[in-house]
């Protein structure tokens, strides 16, 4: 229960400071809400317009992908909304350049520090409201039914996608505390990868391929797999789950933070004995 009041005292003092550092500047503030709405529109229209060319893109109508492409921007919200910034959302960073000290010394628990250090509601809002607003018009226009339980699984598996980004990345930057050189940045390339890749459908890629991103490199679970359950559960309703399926996306986000816990103490172990030896010749950092 005290660890839980310091998390939400640490929400409070990040989210105080993420306003403060939004409306430092008038200017600032409005070229910062006109560059996210930019990055999003840029971020779906690639994918949007080869859909407007072909029909049944990939196996998805117009409809469908636009729903889709809301979803994936939903979940990129959801993000930034959480661990945005040069901090837990990119940890990498973090160990690589040994300011992983910075956090171990502060007078409450590590796991606190990390997932309080990057919320950012205020600056990292744009994209979840463009998310959010885009999901529900490429919903209506699937003829999806939107009522409370559609809506209950929808924010369920939105936070599944994005706690599956997560753990993927914090799976590869465990790589940081053996080589903090060479993977200082390999939780961007990650970011990267998804950013880029999961707003295409994966209907007609070639199996084994399709395989890969639904399992090992869950790319096409951090949108187009839990964009079809929604689309099946908001036009034919809830009872046209499958079972297996619909459990499916919590599973492996299971599996992957189980995964990302076991290895990053792993590494933690590895630090505490050698630290970070990056910038030995330079000092501390």
């Amino acid at each position: 229960m005290d660890n839980l009041k310091t998390l939400f005292r640490l929400y409070r003092r990040y989210a105080v400071m993420d306003l403060l550092w939004l409306l430092r500047d008038t200017r600032y503030f409005f070229i910062q809400v006109l560059s996210d709405g930019i990055s999003g529109g840029c971020t779906v229209a690639g994918v949007y317009l080869l859909s407007l060319n072909f029909d049944h893109f990939a196996g998805m109508k117009q409809s469908e992908i636009l729903f889709m492409m809301g979803y994936a921007l939903f979940v990129d919200g959801i993000f930034n909304l959480l661990f945005i910034g040069n901090n837990s959302g990119f940890i990498s960073r973090i160990v690589g350049r040994g300011q992983l000290d910075h956090i171990i010394i502060q007078p409450v628990p590590l796991w606190a520090e990390l997932l309080a250090q990057g919320f950012s509601p205020f600056s990292g809002s744009p994209l979840f409201l463009f998310g959010t607003g885009l999901a529900i018009y490429g919903a209506i226009k699937a003829g999806i039914v939107i009522n409370a339980v559609w809506i209950s699984i929808f924010v369920f598996y939105g936070i599944c996608s994005c706690l599956l980004i997560m753990s993927f990345l914090y799976i590869i930057s465990c790589m940081a505390f053996y080589a903090p050189a060479a993977a200082e940045e390999i939780s961007m390339v990650g970011r990267d990868l998804f950013s880029t890749l999961k707003t295409y459908p994966l209907g007609s890629m070639n199996p084994v391929v399709k395989r890969m991103f639904l399992t090992v490199l869950p790319i096409g679970l951090s949108a187009w797999f839990p964009s079809l359950l929604l689309l099946k559960a908001g036009t034919k309703g809830i009872t046209a789950l499958a079972f297996l399926p619909s459990l499916y996306l919590p599973g492996v986000t299971l599996v992957f933070m189980l995964t990302a816990l076991f290895l990053f103490k792993k590494g933690m172990k590895h630090y505490e004995r050698y630290g970070s030896p990056r910038y030995t010749g330079f000092g501390f950092r």
